[in-house]
């Protein structure tokens, strides 16, 4: 599998989720705890798809010549 391929892959895999948690938070939560933990793994899937993305623009830009 090429490296492109996998990154985008994994960056697929992170919306999706994203999208899950989203949906879970809108339809609410049982306690102020879950909703907490629920928020906290949305913001770190938006996170690492950030960091995912410019670590990408970096090593596209590393290998134009």
């Amino acid at each position: 599998m090429e490296e492109t391929n996998a990154i985008y892959r994994i960056l697929k895999k992170i919306r999706y989720r994203r999208e899950e948690l989203k949906e879970v938070i809108a339809a609410g939560l049982p306690s102020w705890d879950e909703y907490n933990k629920t928020v906290g793994e949305f913001k770190a899937y938006a996170m690492m798809e950030q960091e995912i993305q410019d670590l990408q623009k970096d090593y596209d830009g590393d290998t134009e010549t």
